[in-house]
């Protein structure tokens, strides 16, 4: 049985259709986040690769957060 193009392209579409919002998705997280957005923008543009993704910027802590966080706790060190 051979595919022709045509069929190949149907039988992706619906990859190619979720993986779209994904890359938007990613891309803002990844500003959020403080990531590297081009990497994580064109690592969403992979299908399958792109739910890995989305899944890791969810779980990374705010980079911006933890800056502040680990200024104040040297802050609080040094006034002691």
């Amino acid at each position: 049985m051979v595919i022709t193009p045509l069929e190949l392209l149907f039988a992706l579409s619906p990859l190619i259709v979720l993986s779209i919002p994904l890359i938007f998705i990613c891309r803002r997280l990844a500003q959020n986040k403080g990531k590297d957005v081009t990497k994580y923008t064109l690592l969403s543009c992979i299908p399958l690769v792109n739910i890995y993704a989305l899944l890791y910027l969810i779980g990374t802590p705010n980079k911006k957060s933890e800056n502040k966080a680990d200024q104040l706790l040297t802050n609080l060190e040094e006034k002691d």
